[in-house]
């Protein structure tokens, strides 16, 4: 039995539920929901989030056994001998902060637990095809069907993501993440451009105003895309997915959109994901080898 504490919004439960899903060969997969459950309301420091999975009808998961989670979860002194006891057999294992896991190592226990936000392809890239089935989008409504279908027909298709949000408005969520800058969009912009000539970018924002405002391109065919709010945004992941190319934010939520595309283009990723000196993280574990990452100074 696999069981994995689902945090966070979209991109995060699907990074949580293919590191789960990656450990599962003659295993199950468990969802332990009580952080989403217990944590329903927003604040200037913490933005709230629902479950989210529940968008894909072939992922391979059932909810948590609330005695099973609860063995790994707490640590009152008799929970703590019962471990103890039962340490052959169960592991919960915790990220401090992003570090990378040798989740491999862990294959032979028979209860895990996962408490973390494993952002990293090496985890399951080895199962990426099964995660393309299990990732597979709903139908889109018709205004989105019909953007979907003009991004297949038209070439060299280009989904930019700007993520500003709670990353501008709470100091202490913009002292860990930041707002990238324009000079990441436009480096990324120049170097498709001189590679493919004409392109058509498809934008996608939590402040599309701002971006209208503020990210000025030039020479380019550009499509804002400003219809999925709230519970409808899956559906700009799925288009998102749907693009050749892909500039994504320092944001879970584009860089699944980038990874579940299946259309050999150029990705290109920040740098600075987070901010260095508030948190840890190795970029080269988040980063796919094959994507571009742009160092705007």
């Amino acid at each position: 039995m696999v069981i994995v504490k689902l945090m966070g919004g979209l991109g995060n439960q699907m990074f949580q539920y293919a590191a789960a899903r990656s450990l599962s060969f003659k295993r199950k997969v468990y969802l332990d929901k009580s952080f989403l459950d217990e944590h329903k309301v927003s604040s200037t420091d913490f933005t709230a989030r629902d479950y989210e999975l529940d968008k894909f009808k072939n992922i391979q998961a059932r909810n948590g056994i609330k005695n099973c989670i609860t063995f790994f979860t707490d640590f009152r002194f008799p929970f703590n001998i019962l471990r103890y006891f039962f340490a052959r057999y169960a592991i919960l294992i915790k990220q401090v902060e992003n570090e990378f896991i040798d989740l491999a190592s862990c294959k032979n226990y028979t209860l895990i637990y996962l408490d973390g936000y494993f952002q990293s392809e090496k985890y399951f890239s080895h199962i990426r095809k099964q995660l393309l089935k299990e990732f597979e989008f709903p139908q889109l409504d018709t205004e989105n069907t019909a953007i979907r279908n003009k991004i297949i027909r038209s070439e060299n298709t280009v989904s930019l993501h700007i993520r500003r949000g709670d990353y501008n408005s709470s100091e202490i969520i913009h002292n860990i993440h930041g707002v990238l800058p324009l000079t990441y969009y436009h480096q990324a912009i120049t170097a498709l451009t001189l590679k493919y000539g004409k392109l058509s970018i498809y934008i996608f924002s939590d402040d599309m105003k701002w971006a209208k405002e503020h990210l000025l391109i030039n020479d380019q065919e550009v499509h804002y895309v400003d219809l999925n709010h709230k519970k409808k945004h899956w559906q700009d992941m799925a288009l998102m997915s749907a693009c050749k190319h892909h500039i994504i934010a320092n944001s879970s939520f584009s860089w699944w959109g980038a990874w579940l595309a299946d259309t050999g283009g150029d990705t290109f990723a920040p740098l600075k994901w987070f901010n260095s000196d508030a948190t840890k993280f190795e970029i080269n574990d988040f980063i796919p080898q094959n994507w571009t990452i742009v160092n705007y100074g």
